[in-house]
């Protein structure tokens, strides 16, 4: 719909001249005294066509999508695809994309979630399974001694490391996920309180976030 309506403006003002009138004459007079009126007609067209091709490719997924996925307490079976949970080692949100990325021996399953009607449902149960899958065994590493790594984040029993400082357990105040929005693009980032400092991590970044989550979430309460 913004492709369509990007380009719909710029035909506005170019037809206008011609006494062809798309939109009202003073609503093309105003865009076009505007600050923005030069950069919306150089760019509107390639940025309309470059967003039109940009959901057309999600139509293009969603046209070879298998007509069913099922999720139930040992996998996911997806059309021909069946993926165990015991098989999952990882897990990565794309919130850009709408995605879950799940990792496993064979490689990667990407799951599209705009492409399911229960799209939020469905990505929180997936979540909760591969948490459920993974959680213990981050549990028994931690206790045994060794570090688990969340991509930049390193996890241990003396508490968290990030770009090579370690921040003890008693340090860490609070955490959290932050939702937000950069340069159109969907971010979330998970924000630690330690020492009254703040550090923010891009969980796109981050390696089962959910499980380092769960754990933080247990570890901190107690």
């Amino acid at each position: 719909m913004l492709g369509l309506i990007l380009i719909y403006v710029v035909m506005a003002a170019v037809l206008a001249p011609l006494s062809i009138h798309l939109l009202p004459l003073s609503m093309v007079h105003g865009l076009l005294r505007s600050y923005f009126g030069f950069f919306i007609l150089l760019l509107g067209i390639p940025c309309g066509i470059y967003v039109i091709g940009w959901r057309a490719s999600d139509l293009f997924v969603w046209l070879r999508a298998p007509e069913s996925l099922t999720v139930d307490s040992l996998r996911l079976t997806s059309g021909d695809t069946t993926l165990a949970w015991r098989d999952v080692g990882g897990i990565v949100r794309q919130h850009n994309d709408d995605r879950l990325v799940l990792r496993h021996a064979g490689g990667k399953y990407r799951l599209r979630l705009n492409l399911w009607s229960d799209s939020d449902e469905l990505e929180a149960e997936v979540t909760d399974r591969v948490v459920d899958a993974l959680l213990d065994k981050v549990r028994r590493q931690v206790a045994a001694g060794r570090s688990v790594d969340f991509g930049p984040l390193t996890l241990s029993s003396e508490g968290l490391t990030h770009k090579k400082q370690l921040i003890h357990w008693a340090d860490i105040e609070s955490i959290r996920f932050q939702d937000g929005h950069d340069q159109g693009v969907s971010t979330r980032e998970l924000i630690i309180t330690a020492n009254g400092r703040f550090r923010k991590i891009d969980e796109e970044k981050i390696v089962n976030a959910p499980v380092l989550l769960a754990y933080l979430t247990d570890r901190l309460a107690k």
